[in-house]
Parts: structure tokens; sequence; C-alpha cells
């Protein structure tokens, strides 16, 4: 803290921060990110706090810079500033549904907006980023008259969801209440004058990042990903516009990405594509440790842009970027999504960003190989799995690992042809659009398939997933298949067949001798052969799964 200067500590009620300052969440920031839990948390400790009449009640730090231009810029405490905004706005609108217009207009203009003398325009207390402010200034103006459906972003339902649970939790109170209004009141009064907060204004950026740090330091629970940037951003220096910009730029990328947060994952997942495998409780420290300047910090903060196209890309596989490869890598890319094989990405980062794109080519086909393998066999837990993935993504991106074929060699666990085989003779999937990509890609391997054959989940108009014994028996499979042996069998891999849609709703609970008129007309080989049956039992299926087994070593490759 010795580098810091001119700093501001000043103790005050959270409402009265908000009734003498302005407040402003720059747009770097992450959005709105409290989930139901944190917003319940809340309420309750004030309850308890007014209830047993606690004097004060300590909510914490909150840290800013500035102001300019009458705004102080949040740093650290959106999410509480944003959540006891709403608590403020929930209560103005109880005193609206009562027509109490003076109450209304004294509670908005003190906590929540105000309007210029001159101007007359409106000058909300705190101001979010562009994501989130717009539906965060219809909520305090007026929560009834919002149009939910112009906002489709995860952190705008947090928004809807934390107003309508203080709006719940508010109704409950005043159940328990012999005066609503004196009730009220007293929550308004309490938020104003014993809700402590502290207010850490710092004239600067670079002095806030400072302390931002040394309250995490300290113990403050601070999300990783504010960890990290406001870390880049205190040792940017000058340069710290351009940090901002590129921060900036990523979060776009992730959020136009996803409507999950993505941003931890994938910090994390560059941080392996570089340095092995990072546990996400280390992942601040671990990149801390590489960031020790200026120029680090400014590289980092390029490298983390420029590398979330690729990141992007491998989440979403109709991305841009796979217009240069051939197209069975973004099919390969979709398997593994498929697959759910998200520990994978820091090696496929690194191959995208190292390899040329033949050697891509390859590596996504051996990689497809070796996951579908890893899946079948099993006995390879995921925390094993990703320290695989992560330490031969470094060792790529170190050059130790220069072609594909050094890449299989990396995986020391990698199941053996007669492992994947045996494994695959017992196989059952329980997913449906898994259980196509298996089967078309048997059928691949069987006759040869078209690239669009590859992709894990085409159309399910034109061919659907069929059950030989059926997953509802019918009273004549019931004479043949007692129940509890029929549970060990219906999800079999055996079991189960591609079959044109038409046919496939035709055939339903139908005997076998029925469905294997349907069987022999298909153009799907894999599906035809079962025709060549005359009876479906256990040892039927066990057959047809054994010479399954056989084909699934020619379609998943090692070699």
């Amino acid at each position: 803290m010795s580098h810091v200067q001119e700093i501001r500590i000043h103790l005050d009620g959270v409402s009265n921060v908000l009734k003498t300052k302005r407040f402003r969440v720059p747009a770097y920031q992450r959005s709105y990110a409290w989930e139901q839990e944190h917003v319940n948390d809340l309420l309750q400790d004030i309850r308890e706090a007014i209830g047993s009449k606690e004097s004060e009640y300590f909510l914490g730090s909150i840290v800013v810079t500035g102001p300019i231009d009458g705004k102080h810029e949040v740093v650290d405490g959106q999410q509480r500033l944003t959540t006891i905004s709403l608590l403020v706005a929930a209560i103005k609108d109880i005193f609206a549904a009562k027509n109490d217009h003076e109450v209304v207009v004294s509670v908005k203009g003190d906590y929540l907006a105000n309007t210029d003398r001159k101007t007359k325009e409106k000058e909300p207390k705190l101001t979010l980023n562009e994501v989130d402010n717009e539906l965060f200034q219809e909520l305090i103006e007026n929560a009834y008259s919002v149009d939910r459906s112009k906002f489709q972003r995860q952190s705008h339902q947090r928004l809807i969801n934390a107003y309508s649970q203080i709006q719940s939790f508010l109704k409950t109170v005043l159940t328990e209440s012999k005066d609503e209004e004196e009730t009220l009141h007293a929550w308004l009064d309490y938020l104003e004058s014993n809700l402590k907060i502290i207010v850490v204004a710092a004239p600067d950026d670079s002095n806030a990042f400072v302390i931002f740090e040394t309250l995490n330091d300290r113990g403050l629970e601070l999300a990783i990903s504010d960890l990290l940037k406001n870390y880049i951003f205190h040792k940017s220096g000058d340069k710290l516009e351009e940090a901002k910009n590129r921060w900036l730029s990523m979060i776009a990328v992730l959020e136009a990405t996803s409507e999950e947060p993505l941003t931890v994952t994938y910090l994390r997942h560059f941080a392996m594509s570089r340095y092995g495998l990072v546990r996400e409780r280390d992942l601040f420290s671990t990149i801390k440790k590489k960031v020790a300047n200026k120029k680090s910090a400014l590289q980092l903060a390029t490298d983390l842009n420029n590398t979330v196209k690729v990141y992007s890309a491998l989440v979403n596989t109709d991305h841009e970027l796979w217009q240069r490869y051939d197209k069975q890598v973004s099919g390969r890319a979709a398997t593994l999504n498929l697959l759910n094989m998200s520990q994978i990405r820091p090696l496929l980062i690194a191959i995208l960003e190292k390899f040329g794109d033949s050697a891509v080519s390859e590596s996504f086909r051996l990689l497809e190989s070796a996951a579908v393998r890893f899946q079948i066999v099993g006995g390879v837990g995921g925390g094993t799995l990703e320290k695989i993935y992560s330490d031969t993504a470094k060792a790529v991106f170190d050059g130790g690992i220069k072609t594909p074929k050094d890449l299989l060699a990396a995986f020391t666990t990698l199941p053996t042809d007669a492992a994947f085989r045996q494994a695959f003779t017992v196989a059952q999937i329980s997913r449906q659009n898994l259980a196509r990509y298996y089967l078309m890609r048997l059928e691949s391997a069987l006759s040869g398939g078209s690239v669009q054959e590859l992709v894990p989940n085409p159309n399910t108009g034109h061919i659907n997933l069929e059950h030989v014994l059926p997953l509802t028996l019918s009273e004549s499979w019931q004479s043949s298949w007692k129940l509890d042996l029929a549970r060990g069998y219906q999800k079999r891999l055996a079991n189960l067949a591609l079959l044109n849609s038409k046919e496939n709703s035709k055939t339903g609970n139908d005997d076998f001798s029925k469905k294997v008129e349907a069987y022999a007309k298909s153009s799907i080989a894999l599906t035809k052969r079962i025709s060549e049956f005359t009876e479906w039992t256990p040892d039927t299926i066990e057959t047809r799964q054994k010479q399954m087994a056989e084909l699934a070593v020619k379609a998943w490759p090692i070699k």
C-alpha cells in the first residue's frame, strides 16, 4: 500500500452512500452476477439485524475511483450496490401500490435517481455497464412495465430474479408486521443509517487496483476473474486503456459465444494451454507469477484477446475460423463437445496456435479417437484426463511436441485396441444424440460415409434412433423378455439402430418379426444387418455388439 496516495476512506450507511454520491460501473466490469442464494443471504442478514435491533451491520467495503464529472467508478462493490438499489426500488414500488405518491417521490429522488433542474434529464444514482444498465434503470423506475422479452442475457435474468425475489421477501416480512408502512420506513431508515459500508476512494484506477488486491490478500472473497482483471490493469501502468480495451473485447466475445458464464473457464483453459495443469483456486496466483511488469501485463491482455476467438470456435463449431480447415475438423470439434470433453480444450488451443492446417486435421482425428476410447473404456477420472491434456498442451506450446504422432505418444494410459474392443462389447449408451453419433461412425467404418455423416447430431426428421427391444415392452415382448433382464439390454449399443423416421414411427413396439421387414429395406448397412437375425435375444444382442466392437477399432483408430 506504500505506493497508494490520496486515499479517502469513509464509513457510512449504504443508502446514504447512494443518497450523497453517484456511481458508474465501467464497461470492463463483469455484468450482474449474484444468484438467488446471494440475494437471499443479504436479505436475511438485514432482516435479522433489524429484528434484533443491532445498531450497526457491516456490509463490507467498496472500492471506487474519482469522482470524474460527478461520478465515482466502481472497481469493486457493484453487486452489493445494485442489489441494495433493487431493494430500495421494491420498497418504493410497495408505496406506489398504496398510492403514497409523496413517499415514492422522496425515496426515488433520495436513493435511485433525481432530475437535473436545468436539463430535466434523469440522473441515476447508480449506472451499470452497457449490458445491464437499460434493464436496471427500467427495474428501479417501474419494474411492472418492463418488457422482459427484450432482455435475454443471463445477467438480465439475474437482475429480474433478484427484484422478484426481493419483492416476494418483502411481502413475507409485511405479512408478519402489525404496521406495514412503519415496517417499510424502518427498513429504509436502517439501510440509510445502520447498514454500514466502507467506501474506499482512490484518485485513479492504478491506486484502486492496489487496494482491490490488498483487500483480497486480507481475506475479502472476490471473483477470480475480477482479481485477474484488476491485477492486469494495475500492472499495465500508462498502457491501462489498451489493457482495458483488450479485456473488454475478450469479454464481448465470450458473452456472444454462450449465455453461460465462460470467463473463468476460458481464463483457466488459456492458462493450461501454456503452463500445464492449473486448478481454479490457483489460477490467479499462477498468472500473477507470470505477469511482473507493464510489458507482460499488456502482452497477456493481448494474448487473451487473440486466443478468445479460438476458444469461441471450440465452443460454437459453426464459427468462421473453421473455414480454413477441411470440414471434418469442425465436425470433430463438435464431437468433442458432444462427448463433454471440455478438459481437452487447452490442448486444442495449443494445437490450433502451433500446428499447420494439415497437422491440425490429423491431430483432431487422433484426439477424437482417443476421447472415445477413454470414455468407452473408463477408469480414467476427469482430473487425470485434465492433467494429461493440459500437460500435453504445454508440451505443444513449448515446442516439445511438434507432430500429431507425438501427441498420442504422450498419452501413456491410452486404451489399446484390445482394451477398447473388449470394453465396446458391453457398452451402454443413455444419451440419444451420443448413440446416434456412435452408430453413424460405425456405419461409416462399415460402408464408407460422407463427411456429412461425421456430424454427430444431424436432422432427426430424416433418421431416428430405433430401440429394437423397445423401452416399453408390449405383451408379446414380455412373453420372451422378463422386465429385469430387458432393462440390462435396452440401452446396449447393439440394441440400437438408425432408421428412417417414417419406418421408425411404424415399427414402434411391434414384434421383432415385423420390425425385421423395415430393417431389411433400410439403406443403412448396419441397420440392414439386423434382418439377418431370426430372433432378438440376449445372445443376439451380444453377438451384434461383438461385431460392432470389431468395427469400433476401425472407426476410432489411433494410428
